[in-house]
């Protein structure tokens, strides 16, 4: 492979990260539908980047992010693999894909792994995704356990780094609705609902747009007999871009509004 390879592979590296881009906005937009061309046009740029001998670390971990986003699972955690033994690794592509590769294992149902790795990211450092992600992996093993304690203590040192992040106030909504549900003192279980509500409402005045908010709120309303509003919330979802990290699928969403009418 010769340097006009690597040139070209430079070239279509810098061409797919840019139609990346575009189809995040178009994504932000309320184009899912073209969001997606874009992302699959990124794919196979990425991919021919790859093939042309490409070693940029900003162009290789903007595509392992992007396989991720579209499903391509195994295929992320090989190119991340290959990336972690790359001589020219440095400690802030360290950190970052110590991330992206907590949500591989996340998503893998490896939660446990999921959070050791991304608390070895946060000794490195901390900033709004650690703590936001962090915080929604503790959210689920609160869920799965009962266990609500470490969560309740990751998520409001997270709303003491940032308390109008939308993602942390999701976190939190879900946190208080699933300890709501384990709650045998009627008072006490109303009482975290109302927290819960509180929360859900914060992270959609904050991010209207959060799928995961959209969905608990929604339904809260729904149990709450508020079905209009409920509806409301719901009327959005043909605009969103349903990624396949996405904690609440496209098809929960659909189930949720055939359930309201």
């Amino acid at each position: 492979m010769g340097a006009f390879d690597a040139v070209k592979g430079a070239i279509n590296g810098n061409k797919a990260y840019r139609t990346h881009v575009n189809g995040n906005k178009l994504a932000s937009d309320g184009k899912p539908a073209e969001a997606e061309k874009e992302y699959r046009k990124a794919l196979e740029l990425y991919e021919t980047s790859i093939k042309q001998g490409t070693v940029a670390l900003n162009i290789l971990q903007a595509y392992a992010i992007l396989l991720l986003r579209m499903g391509e699972f195994d295929k992320s955690r090989d190119l991340m693999q290959k990336m972690a033994k790359m001589k020219t690794m440095t400690k802030d592509t360290w950190f970052d894909l110590r991330i992206q590769y907590s949500i591989y294992l996340w998503k893998m149902g490896k939660l446990d792994e999921a959070i050791e790795t991304m608390g070895r990211a946060a000794a490195y450092k901390k900033n709004g995704t650690v703590y936001s992600t962090l915080g929604m992996y503790w959210v689920d093993k609160a869920k799965e356990t009962g266990v609500f304690q470490p969560a309740l203590d990751a998520n409001q040192e997270a709303m003491e780094y940032d308390d109008e992040d939308a993602s942390t106030l999701d976190n939190l909504g879900q946190l208080y609705e699933a300890m709501a549900e384990r709650e045998a003192d009627a008072g006490k279980a109303e009482e975290y609902r109302a927290k819960a509500l509180d929360y859900f409402k914060r992270a959609h005045k904050e991010k209207p747009r959060q799928i995961t908010t959209i969905y608990y709120l929604a339904r809260m309303y729904h149990r709450m007999g508020e079905d209009d509003r409920a509806r409301k919330l719901l009327s959005v979802r043909d605009t969103l871009y349903f990624s396949a990290i996405c904690p609440v699928p496209r098809e929960m969403m659909e189930a949720l509004a055939k359930e309201i009418g």
